[in-house]
């Protein structure tokens, strides 16, 4: 079986918040102010189904093996980042009380891998890399000049990854309670 890359629609809600969910860890339940894996589901979902979201179907990518899906990528142009951030921490303070800033995540010019991630059962297959290089490819047919992203410090492999794929490091941002890397990959 081949993998196939296609845009989300609303109806994938379910199984994109479960992956998500595994690539937001540690910063969904900063967001809440607690530990609950139920209540990060149902956030996600809602977010997943508003077209002007960090977290919207319309920035994101689903990977498929036959009629599984096995990963998924959202992405999107970092112009609208601080807009999108901002109407996230309105929802964030009127549901969950949260009272914190947060610090901007990319910028023009960028089109930005906000979160990627894998079924566990599927890890190890390249899919993630696949969804990179068509993200890649999308952001060079909208002509942004570069692909960004955030990876935590205390998660080098990844990193080496995104290094093997071209990614070098730009600075570094304090998002949530830890230190991420900013990577970045020049597209000419």
């Amino acid at each position: 079986m081949s993998l196939i890359i296609k845009k989300a629609t609303p109806n994938y809600y379910l199984a994109t918040s479960v992956l998500i969910l595994h690539a937001m860890d540690e910063l969904i339940y900063y967001y809440l102010g607690k530990e609950d894996k139920g209540e990060a589901k149902k956030f996600l979902i809602q977010e997943f189904q508003k077209e002007d979201s960090l977290y919207s179907y319309r920035n994101t990518f689903l990977a498929f093996l036959g009629d599984k899906l096995v990963g998924a990528l959202i992405a999107y142009d970092g112009k609208k980042h601080k807009a999108w951030q901002k109407k996230l921490v309105n929802t964030l303070a009127l549901e969950y009380n949260f009272n914190n800033t947060l610090t901007p995540e990319t910028q023009a010019g960028h089109f930005y891998l906000d979160s990627i991630s894998v079924d566990p059962d599927y890890r190890g297959q390249k899919i993630g890399s696949e969804l990179i290089k068509y993200a890649e490819s999308y952001a060079r047919d909208y002509s942004f000049k570069h692909l960004g992203l955030l990876v935590d410090l205390e998660n080098p492999k990844a990193k080496r990854l995104y290094e093997r794929l071209g990614f070098k490091l730009d600075h570094t941002v304090h998002l949530g309670e830890h230190e991420y890397y900013y990577l970045k990959k020049a597209l000419h």
